[in-house]
């Protein structure tokens, strides 16, 4: 099962852009692209492996001309870690030991 949760994605509307910091009404937390976090032919990726991304940082990602496949990858991963190091810092995500 592919992990969802509304109140992650939902963050996003209130948050900076992970790559180019605008918070311009655009930001959206848009889903990875990867095999690896469970995209696949008319299916999203897990909740778990998103980011916070404006309209014009989004486009490029998935539409854009500028990055190549590796690039792409590359730009995503370092998306993903920028979005839970803002939810971190903000209250947003905690640790919890058992």
């Amino acid at each position: 099962m592919t992990y969802r949760n509304k109140k992650l994605t939902q963050l996003a509307k209130d948050a900076p852009c992970a790559c180019c910091g605008k918070q311009d009404g655009t930001v959206v937390y848009a889903h990875s692209n990867l095999l690896a976090h469970g995209k696949g032919r008319g299916l999203k990726a897990s909740d778990a492996a998103g980011m916070f991304l404006c309209y014009t940082c989004h486009t490029e990602l998935d539409q854009g001309k500028s990055m190549d496949k590796a690039e792409r990858a590359e730009f995503t991963h370092r998306m993903i870690a920028n979005t839970y190091i803002y939810l971190m810092e903000n209250g947003y995500l905690g640790v919890v030991c058992r």
